[in-house]
């Protein structure tokens, strides 16, 4: 057998170039991405062994899970953006920043409905509370630190937290009144502690946070900041402080805390999360504000993409701040809900604000009760997911018609669970 020739030897390198080519199927993501995405969070969990959550959608469903709308737009939220579409001028959709006309508008609404007396050059627009609340999270935490959230969490917060580096450090609010847990808290503080995040009114308990225990929080936040020698700082999830019932204040904590992130969204108050704009406001006692303000304004335009809202939403502002979804017939749909239930044997306290109800599950395993609900066709989000067990979530956003339908679906699933244990 003869010798194989240069050209038998350049078609054979030439045919391993092309399998190996033909191999390169796997794609090479960051290491820290696919540890961030990877953790599994409780909710995530549980959509991946939930399938029955996938008819929700489907017609006849009666879906409680989200805040989602179940009722037409508000017509001003319509017509102010029909008004403010209209070009003005021939840079009217060019890029637009934090718009000074927006920031005042914001500056000019926390004072007359909160009492908040912050300047326009510390409120910074974003699209939506979650990139405020992820570039916070971005200028304060990293490899090795922790950051504490009150159980149960907002669903978004874990994963968040994981994205930025840092670790979650949960600490359950108080069982019987839903109330901050200060001296777990307190406990809970160490030298890798970065900050802790409150959401008042709580999402999904309903509890609002007195003035008394926001002002504690700040005055042991204080003493750890003293103790390990650098400031413990609290980001403040706000995003429905203006969604409260039967005339309750609702403080924010950073009036009572130098070292503080007020974070805002208005897709709650406007229920319309598809059009975003928010805010990130720093208190007039944060020391040092310059240094800070410079890294939100790059942190707006650069590491997450362009994080400002629309330039019709920051046009529309003025406009879009005189509304407000409608408290007073939330408020309705949540006292019919809560008799309605109650006299069916459910047990549960009336939400102090948020869209939602949290309810006891008749079994001690909320989730097959949450999946007994699906096979009558009532969908709610079941409280282990949310790190609250025995518990599930009702959405108040519901429209009356399917509160309506749901009532005798509520019952008949509490009768059967009365007599029947989960299989």
């Amino acid at each position: 057998m003869s010798d194989p020739t240069q050209e038998d030897k350049q078609q054979v390198l030439q045919d391993d170039k092309l399998k190996q080519k033909s191999n390169l199927t796997t794609h090479v993501i960051s290491p820290r991405l696919l540890k961030a995405i990877e953790y599994q969070t409780p909710i995530s969990e549980f959509y991946g062994k939930a399938t029955y959550m996938s008819r929700k959608n489907e017609p006849g469903s009666l879906d409680f899970t989200l805040g989602d709308a179940h009722e037409m737009p508000s017509p001003g939220f319509v017509e102010a953006l029909q008004r403010w579409s209209v070009p003005q001028n021939q840079g009217w959709y060019g890029y637009k920043g934090n718009l000074w006309e927006s920031r005042t508008t914001v500056s000019t609404a926390l004072k007359e409905k909160r009492g908040l007396s912050i300047a326009p050059e510390d409120i910074f627009m974003t699209n939506g509370t979650v990139v405020g609340l992820a570039i916070c999270l971005q200028i304060l935490a990293g490899e090795g630190d922790e950051i504490i959230i009150n159980f149960p969490p907002w669903l978004g917060y874990r994963r968040m937290i994981h994205m930025s580096g840092a670790t979650p450090v949960g600490v359950p609010v108080k069982a019987e009144t839903f109330d901050l847990d200060l001296e777990a808290i307190s406990s809970s503080l160490t030298e890798r502690t970065r900050a802790i995040i409150i959401n008042s009114p709580h999402n999904p308990t309903g509890k609002i946070f007195s003035e008394k225990t926001l002002q504690s929080l700040a005055n042991l936040l204080t003493d750890a900041s003293v103790r390990y020698g650098q400031p413990i700082y609290l980001i403040s999830d706000e995003t429905f402080s203006r969604i409260v019932f039967d005339n309750r204040p609702c403080t924010s904590p950073t009036q009572f805390y130098p070292f503080s992130f007020l974070v805002y969204g208005y897709s709650k108050t406007l229920m319309a999360p598809g059009q975003r704009i928010g805010y990130i406001a720093l208190p007039p006692t944060m020391p040092e504000r310059e240094q800070i303000r410079k890294m939100i304004s790059i942190l707006q335009g650069s590491s997450f993409g362009w994080c400002f809202p629309s330039a019709l939403m920051q046009y529309a502002l003025p406009d879009l701040e005189k509304l407000s979804l409608n408290i007073e017939h939330l408020q309705y749909k949540r006292d019919w809900m809560v008799k309605e239930l109650r006299e069916m044997g459910y047990k549960l306290q009336p939400s102090e604000g948020t869209f939602f109800l949290l309810v006891q599950s008749p079994w001690e395993d909320d989730c097959a009760f949450a999946e007994l609900l699906a096979s009558y066709g009532v969908f709610v989000l079941p409280g282990t997911p949310q790190e609250i067990p025995g518990y599930f979530r009702i959405s108040l956003t519901a429209n009356e018609d399917m509160i309506s339908l749901s009532l005798p679906k509520f019952q008949a699933a509490r009768e059967y669970a009365a007599t029947n244990p989960p299989e």
